[in-house]
């Protein structure tokens, strides 16, 4: 998503990576290759797909603390996330809005009570960061909580390296939540806690955001600056934990490996790419409009629910050829901007 705050620098690195991990998000949600039943295929896909949204939260991150922290004063720094807030709240509910007639059908033919479907939407809205093909707004959800908690401890006068801390811890409890929801712990009490967050919370991805932008916010304000060598190990011992699958431990570190892709490709050289403007909101129209143009085509073309290869193509291309438009126009329409921009 395009949502830096400032542009003094072109990252080359970042755009085509954001615009090659948009397209695999597409491909998340419309299962290109739901025939393949090869199990360590399927098993790297999977892997490659949650590199995904990390990498973008630390886009976000680089990009909005590489601002905050240009000032120490605390003024400015609180204006400067309060603004950045703002945005996020509001681009939140212009995307609620826009899938509402897709929320609505759906609640339309599911045979559910009017209450139980108001219920449904507000839990959606409020606390999964989606409702019906809505699924990519989640990412917008856990950036508002997570900044609203930046912006309260930064009042509160927590450094920024306290804040870290804390982002670590909340992200340890979301890799928790994420367990607890399995309903794989023999514990009693687990088990209720766990069919508690999976009812308010689904899984614990909300609470992830955190730590992934403020990984990014240290990254911009040159706090991590690991060696080569480093990102070896990192690379390393984040995968071998994926082959050795341990509970909870795992699932933290594979955070390694989006971190590392991050920082390889911040300081790509690329100097023949002309078009890295294109490519950034090229990721943010794909991002956001590609679960509108795939319900499209399965409701006119197929039937629900469809995957496959046609439904992946339609619903990048699609976006692709909106994007041009989207930014010959924006100036001219503010929504545009504002959806977009």
């Amino acid at each position: 998503m395009e949502i830096c705050l400032t542009a003094k620098k072109d990252f080359k690195g970042i755009d085509i990576t954001k615009f090659l991990l948009a397209i695999l998000v597409v491909a998340g949600h419309t299962h290109p290759f739901k025939d393949i039943k090869n199990p360590i295929f399927n098993q790297l896909w999977n892997s490659i797909l949650l590199l995904v949204v990390p990498y973008f939260f630390m886009a976000a991150g680089f990009c909005l603390f590489s601002k905050v922290y240009q000032k120490t004063d605390k003024t400015y720094q609180l204006t400067t996330l309060w603004f950045y807030l703002k945005r996020i709240v509001r681009l939140y509910v212009y995307w609620t809005i826009i899938f509402l007639p897709i929320t609505i059908w759906r609640y339309a033919t599911d045979k559910l009570i009017f209450e139980k479907d108001i219920i449904l939407f507000i839990r959606g809205t409020f606390f999964f960061g989606e409702n019906y093909y809505s699924w990519p707004l989640w990412f917008l959800l856990s950036m508002i909580y997570a900044i609203a908690f930046i912006y309260f401890l930064t009042f509160i006068n927590q450094q920024v390296s306290t804040i870290f801390l804390i982002s670590i811890f909340v992200f340890i409890t979301a890799m928790l939540f994420n367990y607890l929801v399995t309903g794989e712990s023999e514990n009693k009490y687990l088990l209720t806690v766990g069919k508690d967050v999976k009812y308010l919370f689904l899984t614990g991805r909300l609470f992830t955001g955190m730590f992934y932008l403020m990984v990014g916010g240290l990254i911009s304000i040159n706090k991590i600056r690991p060696s080569g060598a480093m990102l070896f190990f990192l690379v390393i011992v984040g995968t071998i934990f994926q082959f050795l699958k341990i509970e909870i431990i795992s699932p933290l570190l594979f955070s390694l490996l989006p971190i590392t892709l991050f920082y390889l490709t911040l300081n790509l050289k690329l100097e023949g790419l002309k078009n890295n403007l294109f490519l950034r909101k090229c990721s943010t129209v794909l991002y956001f409009t590609h679960m509108i143009v795939f319900f499209l085509y399965t409701l006119i073309f197929k039937e629900f629910t469809y995957f496959g290869w046609d439904a992946f193509l339609v619903s990048v291309i699609i976006p692709i050829m909106i994007t041009p438009l989207v930014i010959r126009y924006e100036e001219r329409l503010p929504i545009l901007k504002s959806l977009f921009g």
